[in-house]
């Protein structure tokens, strides 16, 4: 009980910096875990791959931070809908609105674009053909969305830090 006071008056960023190292304590010690304990065991249906000890808990852990990520994405964006104000689409001179609409629409084309362009030639994995067309496009969409839309993120840091925006809001 008296934690969660104690977590209650603690600044927001603080708790996050906190959260931040344990959740970085907690990967390194499992990843070292991982490779430490038990990582050459042969698998015993093809002795020439490796079946390490820990992959269940890493594989846990990893669904644990996709769950605890999604989780965390609901509720903010339940949260942040609930005290918007409707009749605000430009706050502090940001149109917060157009960036808003205009990433989902970034992002919904680069998927359809990815996904159409994306290879559907087969893969082997382990030794095995992999051949499924909605798969490996899927897979394909993913890793290219993922691509583009860091080179969107990074030229837009780059574009708001370079000054030229504020050029560009003097010259009208």
């Amino acid at each position: 009980m008296r934690f969660l006071q104690y977590i209650r008056r603690m600044k927001a960023e603080h708790v996050s910096i906190r959260v931040l190292y344990i959740l970085i304590a907690i990967t390194v010690l499992l990843f070292g875990a991982f490779f430490i304990i038990g990582f050459d065991k042969p698998y015993s249906e093809d002795p020439s791959f490796n079946a390490p000890l820990l992959t269940d808990a890493v594989l846990l852990f990893v669904y644990f931070l996709i769950a605890a990520a999604l989780s965390i994405m609901a509720y903010s964006v339940v949260r942040s809908i609930k005290r918007r104000d409707k009749s605000a689409n430009v706050i502090n001179n940001i149109p917060e609105s157009k960036i808003l609409w205009c990433t989902v629409a970034l992002l919904l084309c680069c998927m359809i674009l990815t996904f159409l362009l994306g290879s559907s030639q087969p893969v082997y994995v382990n030794g095995v053909e992999f051949a499924q067309v909605f798969w490996l496009k899927s897979t394909d969409m993913f890793i290219n969305t993922i691509i583009v839309m860091l080179v969107v993120a990074v030229l837009g840091v780059l574009f708001g830090v370079s000054g030229y925006s504020r050029k560009i809001r003097l010259n009208k």
